[in-house]
């Protein structure tokens, strides 16, 4: 756990409660891991703004205010959170932190967090943009908000809701897991068949990894229910990863998923 040092400027809980931003399932998961005082929860935050290019200032200033606060005197068990959460602020492509991220660079910071800040620093445009003024965000009041948008779900509930909002980092996490546990029921695996359904030919490249480990968990199923659907990605993919990563040759003799079974937005409202 971290603590967050008192700020000179305050803002009151009902301005900066989540429940006032109009933002997405996963800005707003993402937004609760930021507030939850967890920092385990902060770097899954920072690695689901890159992985899911991020651009909402509303969460992305958190974040910010969260660096601002830790990156000078940080322990060594905060170094990686930090880096991470400095590459989250440079891969925006948002001028908005350059000069938190030149604040960094030219600070007595550890050269992990300098290292990742000047990379970031790079990334960002040289536009006129206005600033982050840090202290903007009184983060201790932040962190009295209650989570919400699915936060209480556990077991298959918690998965399907994950991959149904599309949260790039949990889907991947679930498939590097699936490809050595197994999928756990046909249910998740349907819900996770349908979001690979849907992207494996049109994905983005900050989807590739995570489509790649995706058809590799649903390779694991005893019945090849998925076989049709990963060998057609295997074979018509036009992405090299997935291409890579889809067994051509799956056992299995049906039924197969048929794509489009699963509502992926049903799904999500009904778990939210």
């Amino acid at each position: 756990m971290f603590s967050f040092k008192p700020l000179l400027v305050g803002l009151t809980l009902a301005t900066l409660s989540s429940s006032a931003f109009a933002l997405t399932t996963i800005e707003q998961r993402d937004y609760d891991r930021l507030v939850s005082g967890d920092l385990t929860e902060v770097k899954k935050a920072a690695q689901s703004i890159v992985a899911n290019n991020t651009n909402n200032a509303q969460v992305l200033d958190v974040l910010a205010e969260f660096v601002a606060q830790n990156y000078l005197h940080a322990p060594d068990y905060q170094l990686d959170t930090i880096a991470w959460a400095c590459r989250a602020l440079g891969e925006t492509g948002n001028p908005r932190y350059r000069e938190l991220l030149t604040s960094i660079v030219n600070s007595d910071a550890h050269k992990k967090v300098r290292k990742y800040a000047k990379r970031s620093l790079k990334s960002l445009p040289s536009t006129d943009a206005s600033q982050y003024v840090v202290g903007s965000i009184d983060l201790k009041s932040i962190q009295k908000a209650p989570a919400t948008n699915g936060s209480s779900l556990t077991g298959d509930d918690k998965a399907m809701f994950d991959i149904a909002s599309g949260n790039l980092i949990e889907i991947k996490m679930l498939a590097q897991k699936y490809t050595t546990s197994g999928i756990p029921s046909q249910q998740v695996g349907d819900t996770l068949a349908e979001y690979f359904a849907q992207n494996y030919k049109t994905g983005q490249q900050h989807q590739y990894d995570t489509l790649a480990w995706v058809c590799k968990g649903l390779a694991t199923d005893k019945n090849g229910r998925y076989k049709a659907l990963i060998e057609d990605a295997e074979e018509n993919s036009p992405i090299r990863a997935v291409r890579k990563h889809c067994p051509d040759e799956i056992e299995g003799k049906g039924p197969y998923y048929q794509a489009g079974t699963v509502d992926l937005v049903k799904v999500e409202k009904q778990l939210q």
